[in-house]
């Protein structure tokens, strides 16, 4: 992987088709059925996986890992949709997160279980195998997915309410008015910025360690898998704090005596914001301390430990942000809303690829985690001056 990542090109191609599919596959959530978009990400991004193991141009690579970004960018707001048809918002960031945090199960294994597979068999075999698994899996969603409680003949998460109402929820509430949001807005940019940050730690932790601080690749490896391995206990940790932030603040309110007016102003994504911030907080710090204070002879336990906090806290935000942007807007928007910042924070993937590659060819890797630690500082305190922008879009969600 790190031979490959020196052609930044391969990595901007994929996170390019990423984004460009997530939005797409967001809009298409809210038309059409989550299951089947599921799966036939998941084979296509297969076959792209197993075609990869075959090539050896680099522009076949790049092309392959574009169609490879296209079919991945249909899965997750798939998956978002069923969440939000499943759970209540009392319960909706816990389960999201646990939905996260299965992607960082894969992520901190999988350089193992490849690098196992590339000793013995090759790096082609590692491939073909993955892509396999990916078709195969694929089999088991379309069979075992359900999109909504009433697929399954049970009664809806969040009673429906007469079709009047509904029609006319509808119609009032459309996609552009999430474009008008500026809670929105500031869920996209701070989205941008940590998924920036996520993003260039799992691709050019370990080339910064190895080039700028001379470590040698296990070490970097163990880099990258202990980010991934933050990433688990971050996403899982940052659902169930802002779901117990929500009810404790729900049930504060209406202990207070004040009643329905209470509870309308309460919206689970203002709830949640506060949790964002503290961990923004302290990615930005671990940024600072991984460019001054991680050295040539700093031990592998100090860096694997900084690594472990630096995913938790990196993709505990990026659990939030999705969480937020898909409950602020009203149910049959939910899917666009959450591809509006997904958008966002694919831009933030894109310019840590080859733009990044680029500074650093002209500098050093230092200079890009510099560069992230500014951003990240200035996208906490653009959080903090907006904690109590309305997150209200349209319908609000009911609180359980």
């Amino acid at each position: 992987m790190p031979e490959l990542m020196r052609n930044g090109l391969i990595i901007s191609s994929q996170n390019i088709a990423y984004a460009i599919s997530k939005f797409i596959g967001g809009v298409l959530s809210d038309r059409l059925s989550s299951r089947l978009l599921f799966s036939s990400g998941l084979v296509v991004s297969g076959v792209a996986t197993i075609l990869f193991a075959q090539s050896d141009s680099i522009a076949v690579f790049a092309g392959l890992w574009f169609l490879n970004g296209l079919a991945q960018g249909l899965g997750w707001p798939a998956c978002a949709k069923v969440l939000r048809q499943w759970f209540a918002p009392s319960q909706f960031g816990t389960f999201w997160s646990l939905l996260s945090a299965s992607a960082n199960i894969s992520g901190g294994l999988s350089p193992f279980i490849a690098a196992f597979i590339i000793i013995n068999y090759g790096w082609r075999t590692s491939l073909v195998m993955a892509g396999t698994v990916s078709i195969a899996m694929a089999g088991v969603a379309i069979v075992t997915v359900v999109n909504c409680p009433q697929d399954a003949n049970l009664s809806p998460v969040v009673p429906k309410t007469n079709d009047n109402n509904k029609n006319k929820s509808k119609s009032e509430t459309k996609w552009t008015d999430l474009l008008k949001s500026p809670f929105l807005w500031l869920v996209s940019v701070s989205y941008m910025s940590v998924f920036a940050s996520k993003t260039s730690a799992v691709d050019w932790g370990q080339m910064y360690l190895i080039e700028d601080r001379h470590h040698s690749q296990i070490i970097g490896s163990s880099f990258t898998s202990s980010v991934e391995s933050g990433g688990f206990f971050g996403s899982a940790l940052a659902g169930y704090l802002t779901d117990l932030v929500l009810r404790r603040q729900l049930a504060a309110k209406t202990g207070a005596g004040d009643g329905k007016k209470s509870i309308n102003r309460l919206t689970p994504s203002n709830a949640r914001m506060p949790v964002a911030i503290a961990m923004m907080t302290v990615v930005g710090l671990c940024l600072h301390c991984f460019r001054y204070h991680i050295t040539d002879t700093s031990s592998q336990l100090m860096i694997t430990t900084l690594g472990f906090v630096l995913g938790a806290c990196l993709y505990g935000p990026i659990a939030i942000f999705g969480v937020v942007a898909s409950e602020s807007a009203p149910p049959h928007l939910s899917g666009t809303s959450h591809a509006i910042v997904a958008l966002a924070a694919n831009f933030g993937a894109i310019m840590s690829g080859l733009p990044f590659s680029l500074v650093a060819k002209h500098y050093n890797w230092s200079a890009i985690f510099l560069l992230l630690e500014i951003v990240t500082f200035f996208t906490v305190i653009l959080m903090i001056v907006g904690r109590n922008i309305p997150a209200r879009i349209g319908t609000p969600p009911k609180l359980h």
